[in-house]
């Protein structure tokens, strides 16, 4: 199964598995540790967040949300989604080169496509893993996401964002693999 190929469509189906997620953490559940070694539950929300919400204001997109990220994370991430999936449905605002994003001088809607909807479909599993559980994702865009983590070789791990690959086993999944790949225990969370 392949990913819908337009920017908007793909954002609102990588964000509604991590509405699934989200949605699934109990209220006393948010300081739950991720397979990120610095980071809670709570902790994945305020990064998405926090580290798009400059591109979105270069597009012109209001980031004020009624709630805080750290106290509802849940309700922040609804917000978040509901103004993001809105940018990205006007092709004005999607259009808008912006100057704070990981590609600075490129679209708001390259910024989301290449570099916003992978972190969140990474942190989808991350967040599952976080409460005990276990998520698959869309093989097609994990095989896409490993081979082109693997063809940057030792860049990727340059800053820290990523750890050093962990060995997965011989019939893992492409999840696993990716998950592997970017420094993840393939075990974390399910013993």
């Amino acid at each position: 199964m392949a990913l819908p190929s337009t920017t908007a469509e793909r954002f609102r189906e990588v964000a509604a598995g991590f509405t699934a997620q989200v949605e699934a953490v109990a209220a006393d559940s948010w300081d739950a540790q991720t397979p990120c070694t610095e980071w809670k539950a709570r902790d994945l929300v305020g990064h998405i967040v926090s580290w798009a919400g400059p591109a979105l204001e270069d597009a012109g997109v209001d980031v004020t949300f009624t709630e805080d990220k750290n106290s509802d994370p849940a309700e922040a991430w609804r917000q978040f989604v509901t103004v993001t999936q809105a940018a990205l449905e006007d092709p004005a605002i999607a259009d808008t080169p912006v100057t704070r994003g990981p590609i600075p001088g490129q679209s708001l809607s390259r910024n989301i496509s290449g570099f916003l909807i992978p972190d969140i479909f990474m942190h989808t599993w991350d967040l599952a893993r976080s409460q005990g559980r276990d998520v698959e994702l869309d093989t097609d865009f994990a095989e896409k996401n490993l081979a082109g983590f693997m063809s940057l070789g030792d860049k990727l791990r340059v800053g820290g964002s990523f750890g050093a690959p962990v060995e997965a086993p011989a019939d893992a999944t492409p999840t696993i693999r990716l998950m592997a790949y970017v420094g993840r225990d393939p075990l974390f969370g399910l013993g």
